[in-house]
């Protein structure tokens, strides 16, 4: 069908699911959760609308590949033959994010894919990732909870609204881009990404004074979540694509987006799936005001990176570091969030990624092997790991693993007869996580 073999197709559509069940969270959570009052087709049509620009945009500027050249190195990536083994990761991801688990996609659908040069390289600029979100939440935060978050949580949208914010951080983000960091260096894009800012910028006008001064803010929104989906799928698209030839054709592309839209629709019928519950925890996500900040420090991390190099990165990882500097920002300048209920919270959510990880690298390892052996052509499983500090990672991430996932599965955020054993434990378990991440930075 198409060209393609039926397994790349059950792989792909698997991926599809979900990766976009998995990440609704990380890049349309926060649009969802402010935007519970409007019908669901609604956020979708524009949700789908910023999704086919984006493939167009990528399909034709790359002559045929729709994943902005995150796979184009062969050396960490290379091209393979889909069996039946390789749309296993993407199902166990469809399984666990049924659970509600921040799965990190890049880790577990490419992981399979990607030699260990290409797996130590995703793990680095993950991590890299997490810190850099990490300390840029917690400074944005404390900097703006005790004046901007409060202003916000005892006001209307109508009562003060900044005419020409779109304008001015859009306009100034495109110029920084050319003249300060050289990210861009085509006048042409230049001048598109300011027009577009101030295109923006005179509909929010318009909205505002002739309907509603609130609208002003509904529409920074949603200008803030275009720019954080479309910057999302630039980096995120590799893990779906992954399964099809590195160049499409217009109707391989056409049927991958339909397939994508598909999902994606079923994902808002559902109001962002389990794995929103996340997001419900957090402070002031509901007020979109609040959740514009949040999609512009995350887009703007997203495309920082997306510049340093064409590596694939865990945007999960990137935006659990984002929330939880957030978090923290919050409980160390207001009463009202407690830091020892942050760092349960950021405990919680680093140990679900880490069990991602664990299993990612497992299925890497275990699948081809149990491929081989039902051929007949079976290896020792010794041979499977390419250094004994390989091996030797491997096995105490497998150990840490069960104590994690109980950890992680206990709701321990909601458990208000043993908060001091749950913050110790806390505690613990993101000290462990921290020294096998750390570990596995040395091991590749």
């Amino acid at each position: 069908m198409l060209g393609l073999d039926v397994w790349a197709l059950i792989g792909f559509a698997f991926a599809a699911y979900a990766v976009v069940g998995n990440d609704a969270l990380q890049t349309l959570g926060t649009f969802i959760s402010s935007n519970q009052q409007r019908h669901w087709t609604v956020l979708f049509a524009f949700a789908g609308s910023v999704l086919v620009v984006t493939f167009i945009a990528g399909w034709v500027i790359n002559n045929g590949d729709p994943s902005f050249g995150r796979l184009s190195n062969a050396g960490k990536y290379p091209e393979i033959t889909v069996e039946w083994y390789h749309t296993l990761p993407p199902l166990v991801l469809l399984l666990v994010t049924r659970l509600g688990i921040p799965v990190s996609t890049t880790f577990m659908v490419l992981t399979i894919f990607a030699t260990v040069g290409g797996f130590g390289s995703m793990i680095e600029k993950s991590l890299t990732g997490y810190a850099l979100a990490f300390v840029i939440g917690l400074g944005v935060y404390l900097l703006i909870s005790r004046t901007l978050e409060r202003y916000f949580d005892g006001s209307e949208l109508s009562t003060h609204v900044p005419f020409g914010l779109i304008g001015l951080v859009g306009g100034g983000f495109f110029l920084a881009q050319y003249y300060l960091f050289g990210t861009i260096d085509d006048p042409q894009v230049l001048v598109t990404g300011v027009g577009l800012a101030v295109a923006a910028e005179i509909t929010a006008l318009l909205f505002a004074f002739r309907v509603n001064r609130g609208l002003y803010w509904v529409i920074t929104q949603w200008v803030t979540t275009a720019y954080l989906w479309s910057i999302w799928l630039v980096q995120d698209f590799a893990n779906i694509f992954v399964f099809l030839p590195r160049n499409l054709t217009a109707a391989q592309g056409v049927a991958g987006v339909l397939i994508i839209l598909a999902f994606l629709a079923f994902t808002f019928a559902n109001a962002g799936g389990p794995v929103q519950r996340i997001l419900r925890t957090k402070t002031s996500v509901v007020d979109i005001r609040s959740a514009s900040i949040i999609d512009f420090l995350y887009a703007s991390l997203l495309f920082f990176f997306k510049e340093v190099s064409d590596i694939p990165l865990s945007t999960t990882w990137v935006f659990l570091g984002l929330i939880a500097g957030r978090e923290y920002g919050f409980a160390l300048t207001r009463a009202a969030v407690s830091l020892v209920a942050a760092v349960i919270d950021t405990a919680e959510d680093a140990a679900k990624a880490f069990i991602g990880i664990v299993i990612s690298i497992d299925l890497a390892l275990g699948l081809p092997w149990l491929a081989r052996g039902a051929t007949g052509d079976g290896i020792a499983i010794s041979d499977l790991f390419p250094t004994a500090a390989f091996m030797l990672f491997v096995i105490i991430a497998n150990v840490i693993l069960l104590p994690t996932s109980f950890f992680a599965f206990s709701r321990p955020e909601e458990d208000k007869e043993h908060v001091r054993r749950n913050y110790a434990i806390g505690i613990i378990t993101l000290l462990v996580i921290f020294f096998a991440m750390t570990m596995s930075l040395a091991v590749f």
